[in-house]
């Protein structure tokens, strides 16, 4: 798949600061990012993974560091109940009806 910028510069956190939102002024199902919380100069963006991925299968184990950490990765097939609670409404539309 192919991931558009920025997205491909936004690492992972299972306590992300930014949150995704579907853009529908075209065909193309991008998403858009907005922040979560107050996110400081200079601080690094992230945004979970398993709030846009059904499947993540390239990688098991989640090295974010956080303390909210769900040391497994296995997108939101796996962790979608823990997701939702945590985004409300900034997952992928195609995964609340999960």
């Amino acid at each position: 798949a192919n991931i558009d910028l920025p997205a491909r510069f936004v690492n992972h956190s299972c306590d992300a600061n930014l949150g995704i939102k579907n853009n529908y002024s075209d065909d193309t199902g991008v998403y858009d990012f907005y922040a979560l919380k107050d996110i400081d100069e200079g601080k690094e963006l992230l945004w979970d993974y398993e709030t846009s991925e059904y499947e993540i299968g390239s990688f098991d184990n989640c090295l974010c560091g956080s303390p909210k950490c769900r040391v497994s990765m296995g997108g939101f097939k796996k962790n979608g109940d823990k997701v939702k609670k945590m985004y409300g409404d900034h997952i992928a539309d195609y995964l609340k009806e999960r």
